[in-house]
């Protein structure tokens, strides 16, 4: 039977053996999932024997990759942040909101941001937030009166471009 198979006669007889041998780990698995399982899929080996270390298992991290290996275990990974940075595009207008300081004990130069007003509409800010929203990404758009924290107009889009801007800036106005 064993030339039918190609089997050597080594090989079944160290399968026979070893066919009804009890795991010894499984603690450790049941462990290593429920620990999985407890953070919902988005613990790698890395952070798992992290976390077994910090409850006095000591595992290395080979075996707890190996073992996550065998049951099928695998963290999800991080979805891709938006970017909107695609290059110099244009020439960048001056950040009027920095202001120059000069420590002269430790002869440095750096820039702090200063957002200090005289009144309404002296200063505003703007940013894109992007959220993800039943499946899809909207993009929102506001302008803030640095004065009174007060939203002076905003955009919702579903492309972060440049007339979601413009439509910003004309609600505005």
């Amino acid at each position: 039977m064993l030339e039918f198979f190609c089997i050597s006669k080594s090989t079944y007889f160290y399968n026979v053996k070893n066919y009804n041998f009890p795991k010894k780990d499984v603690d450790l698995e049941n462990k290593i999932t429920e620990i999985f399982n407890y953070h919902k899929s988005r613990y790698g080996y890395r952070r798992i024997t992290l976390s077994l270390k910090n409850e006095n298992i000591l595992v290395n991290h080979k075996k707890v990759k190996r073992i996550m290996k065998e049951l099928g275990l695998f963290a999800k990974k991080p979805k891709a942040k938006y970017k909107s940075y695609k290059g110099e595009l244009s020439k960048t207008a001056k950040n009027h909101l920095l202001v120059k300081k000069i420590d002269t004990e430790k002869h440095t130069t750096y820039y702090q941001r200063d957002f200090t007003t005289q009144g309404l509409n002296h200063v505003w800010g703007t940013d894109v937030s992007e959220f993800h929203i039943a499946s899809e990404k909207l993009y929102l758009s506001p302008i803030i009166d640095f004065n009174n924290r007060e939203v002076i107009s905003y955009n919702i889009s579903k492309v972060p471009n440049y007339t979601q801007i413009e439509d910003m800036l004309d609600k505005a106005f």
